[in-house]
């Protein structure tokens, strides 16, 4: 691994008309000389910045690193903006490496992405049974059934009928809809916040779950108001022991927070000065599994909450999070 190419996206963001573009990259056989930025395959911008000092970079992969960082503002046309792009490396000796896709590379180690994929590596270890999806209408063309082992049942369910949708019901009534212990494992992705009683669906995922099944959850920490009025929580790493616990039959086995993001108020003062440069994070994620049944219930309908269905369309919705 001597002579690899090393590279790390830190951050790759649109603000209005500029993209603020921040990270490192070093080649360990011959020094990088120039750096570019390549915008949709149509677009080729000088990385001034490349050569900055980066002893972080130098601390990991040796001195001939401690001079790999770059962070500037990278002004191009609109519409290449916030598109997949990638680096252009040029080498002492001619040579020209072109990195990977720069959004994939931003979001390598990323908790709240590779939580996903720490519960398919413990999926792949069941040797039968079912899988539930919770909110697996197709919705932008995204579907994660291929990603559970042929051996294994899937089974979407989702609120509305569409595609990949194999039962039409609401997941707070999962108990009337499934047997008991139905299944080994379950999963939702960007669900959580539409719930309008995660604690009940908390409690109805213990009584169709096996002794041992797995669910991963992932949601918001921080997202703009969508498809509301069905819009309800935000949740952090915090969030995830309040609905799993030994109460509700459950040991919470991960929970994290990721994709980094900046909140920016629209009225600055001295109180929100500083927000921009505190932490933020657009995903929480947790792995949890089941311990033992549960004997609590919540009686209480979504009926009773509110008279209104969930949106069927878009409504007032931003781009969607389901990017797993």
């Amino acid at each position: 691994m001597a002579h690899a190419l090393n590279w790390k996206i830190d951050e790759c963001a649109v603000y209005f008309d500029r993209l603020r573009l921040r990270g490192w990259c070093h080649h360990g056989g011959s020094p990088i000389v120039r750096a570019e930025v390549e915008l949709d395959g149509q677009a080729i911008v000088p990385l001034a910045s490349f050569g900055t000092a980066s002893p972080d970079v130098a601390q990991a992969l040796g001195p001939t690193a401690a001079q790999a960082r770059f962070d500037e503002w990278i002004t191009a046309d609109a519409a290449l903006l916030g598109q997949p792009f990638t680096l252009r490396m040029w080498l002492a000796d001619g040579t020209c490496v072109i990195g990977e896709d720069a959004l994939t590379n931003c979001a390598h180690g990323d908790p709240y992405f590779q939580s996903w994929e720490n519960f398919l590596m413990r999926v792949a270890t069941l040797e039968s049974g079912a899988v539930l999806e919770i909110g697996s209408r197709a919705r932008s063309a995204i579907t994660r059934r291929h990603r559970i082992p042929g051996r294994l049942t899937y089974v979407g369910l989702d609120i509305l009928p569409g595609p990949n949708v194999d039962i039409v019901g609401d997941a707070h009534e999962l108990g009337r809809l499934f047997p008991e212990q139905r299944f080994v494992a379950a999963f939702s992705t960007s669900v959580f916040e539409h719930l309008a009683m995660p604690w009940k669906v908390a409690l109805e995922l213990n009584r169709v779950l096996a002794p041992g099944g797995i669910v991963y959850t992932a949601t918001h920490q921080t997202w703009p108001p969508h498809e509301e009025p069905w819009d309800f929580w935000r949740f952090s790493q915090h969030s995830w022991p309040a609905l799993f616990n030994r109460a509700t039959g459950f040991e919470v086995l991960e929970a994290v927070v990721g994709e980094p993001a900046r909140v920016h108020p629209r009225r600055t003062s001295p109180v929100t000065r500083s927000m921009p440069d505190s932490p933020a994070w657009l995903g929480s994620a947790s792995i949890v599994r089941k311990t033992h049944d549960s004997a609590l219930s919540w009686p209480v309908t979504v009926e009773d909450i509110t008279p209104t269905m969930y949106p069927a369309g878009e409504l007032s919705a931003p781009p969607t999070a389901n990017r797993t």
